[in-house]
């Protein structure tokens, strides 16, 4: 029976740390979204500046298109950035996640050399010939 219970804390730590690794690459995904996000609506304001401080226009035609291209410009950068504040959202919540993985696996690690401590205790007593103990769970 011991031997079994510490087969399963093994196999919950193994879990836990595959749970931690997926977690991880979710966390660095969702921060990688928004990071592109976020150069995506920067440069796309630069862009949108650019063409509104420009003055090479020859007529009103070339003044009217420089105009609609800002515009559409300032539109996408705007996009972007509420994307990059919803990716921003996401990426906490992944970030959050991991450190609720890492808390699990660490705790599980923890179990299991909890319970191969008290196993080779109990190993030691058989061998001495002491009577066994079991300890009181509250």
């Amino acid at each position: 029976m011991s031997r079994a219970r510490l087969r399963r804390a093994l196999l919950i730590e193994r879990l836990r740390a595959a749970e931690y690794a997926h977690a991880a690459a979710d966390a660095k995904a969702a921060q990688s979204v928004r990071e592109k996000l976020e150069r995506l609506s920067e440069r796309t304001r630069t862009l949108a500046e650019l063409y509104a401080i420009r003055d090479h226009a020859r007529d009103g035609a070339d003044l009217a298109a420089a105009s609609i291209l800002g515009a559409h410009l300032r539109d996408i950068g705007r996009a972007a950035a509420v994307q990059a504040d919803s990716a921003r959202v996401t990426a906490e919540a992944r970030f959050a996640d991991l450190a609720q993985a890492d808390r699990r696996r660490q705790r599980s690690a923890e179990d299991r050399r909890d319970l191969a401590a008290l196993l080779e205790q109990e190993r030691a007593a058989r061998e001495a010939g002491v009577p066994r103990r079991t300890p009181q769970r509250s």
